[in-house]
């Protein structure tokens, strides 16, 4: 059953349709599934619903499917994808596909400000080594002393930066 056949029926419920809705909300499903099903079986058909369905799950077009979910549900639906920073649809496919999903954007958005902080440290360091370099061609030894510590320290520096950037390049 290709997705694109959407054939419509009108039907004239005539005084079950109380019945019909508390039927449905009992199985978890809508009314218009629980009348296919229906309709289905009342051919004698075995249902073609899983089948047709199945076949059309390789496709790679965005498709827009409406989903039915008790209040908590699809309040924890958009905040979990809010927090991620991704679309409902985003979300529920990486749910379904079991992909990983990303860190909180709250936490990428800290991380990235340290990463930058710690560009910005680096950037200093360098001058600061551009310095010693020039003092120690000049031999002002004097002067020298004011940039050791700092200089001992950029093995440190340099390592703290790594493993910043290491850790947010792979949780992208």
């Amino acid at each position: 059953m290709p997705l694109a056949s959407r054939d419509r029926v009108g039907v004239d419920l005539r005084g079950i349709g109380d019945a019909l809705r508390a039927a449905a909300r009992a199985r978890q499903t809508t009314v218009a599934a629980l009348v296919r099903e229906a309709v289905v079986e009342a051919m004698g058909r075995p249902s073609v619903l899983s089948q047709g369905s199945a076949a059309e799950f390789g496709r790679a077009e965005i498709v827009k499917l409406t989903l039915r979910l008790r209040e908590p549900e699809a309040e924890a639906l958009i905040l979990n994808a809010t927090g991620l920073g991704l679309s409902y649809g985003e979300y529920v496919g990486r749910l379904v596909r079991q992909t990983p999903l990303p860190m909180p954007a709250a936490e990428r958005v800290a991380d990235r400000a340290a990463l930058l902080a710690s560009n910005d440290n680096l950037a200093a360091l360098s001058v600061d080594l551009g310095t010693f370099m020039r003092l120690l061609r000049m031999g002002k030894s004097a002067d020298i002393e004011k940039y050791r510590a700092r200089i001992q320290a950029v093995d440190l520096d340099i390592r703290r930066h790594l493993d910043r950037a290491s850790a947010l390049i792979a949780a992208e």
